[in-house]
């Protein structure tokens, strides 16, 4: 496909490839720009920014002390990010070392609990085990909630709806997972106060399929790969280096 010419600013050519890049690093913010006019528009903005960049040159602000030293550190994070790409350009995990993984830690790929539970939320333990009385001598909990709860469900009876572990804080989450479907807990108190809560489902966690997690697991191997190989190559580099400390 042909590069095409799409500026020349003060003889310095700006391509088509130029403007496909700049849209590359935008991400996505760019998917409006990815059309004719849009790329224009982007030209338009490395035109600007070649005139900045000349005018800068002109102005010698490359020999400033403090932008030589910021462009110093840039190179090195730069450079030590193709150091470290290279290093870890072979490594290679295999299906069977990931299904391996994944057998002898299943219990790390299971499934949430998911819960559906209506709660009432007040201020003091004594009102939650008042209220709690009040349920068990037939009172409606929808109605208690209604008329007690500080929560904003208290609009609803209470109703939470349906959430999965790790949306709720830890007392509340583990109230849930130990209560007894349509039964009211005791009084659990939270960061927010007392809750009654009344569970109205649960489901259980389940293993999850290989298939599911085999790129997160291959991750995770890719991950601890590089590691020991980092630590190895620095291992290496700091035995034949001549290193004084001064602390």
């Amino acid at each position: 496909m042909e590069n095409r010419l799409m500026a020349i600013v003060n003889g310095k050519e700006i391509f088509e490839s130029d403007v496909d890049r700049f849209i590359e690093l935008m991400g996505n913010r760019a998917i409006s720009f990815k059309n004719e006019k849009g790329k224009k528009t982007l030209c338009e903005e490395i035109i600007k920014q070649e005139l900045i960049h000349i005018d800068a040159l002109d102005r010698k602000f490359d020999e400033i002390e403090a932008f030589k030293k910021e462009m110093e550190e840039i190179t090195r994070s730069i450079l030590a990010k193709y150091y470290l790409n290279d290093l870890f350009s072979n490594i290679v995990v295999d299906d069977d070392k990931i299904k391996k993984y994944y057998d002898e830690n299943k219990n790390l790929y299971m499934s949430k609990y998911t819960f559906r539970a209506k709660h009432i939320l007040v201020e003091s333990e004594q009102k939650a085990n008042q209220l709690k009385r009040d349920y068990e001598n037939g009172k409606s909990f929808e109605d208690l909630a209604k008329e007690n709860s500080i929560c904003p469900s208290k609009e609803v009876g209470g109703d939470l709806g349906e959430f999965s572990q790790g949306q709720m804080v830890l007392e509340f989450e583990n109230a849930c997972i130990k209560a007894k479907i349509g039964e009211v807990t005791e009084p659990v108190k939270t960061q927010f106060g007392y809750h009654l809560i009344k569970l109205l489902s649960k489901t259980e966690p389940k293993q999850l399929e290989f298939e599911k997690v085999k790129e997160e697991i291959k991750n995770l191997l890719l991950k601890e790969k590089e590691k020991e190989i980092y630590v190895e190559r620095i291992d290496s580099l700091m035995e034949k280096a001549n290193i004084e400390r001064k602390y």
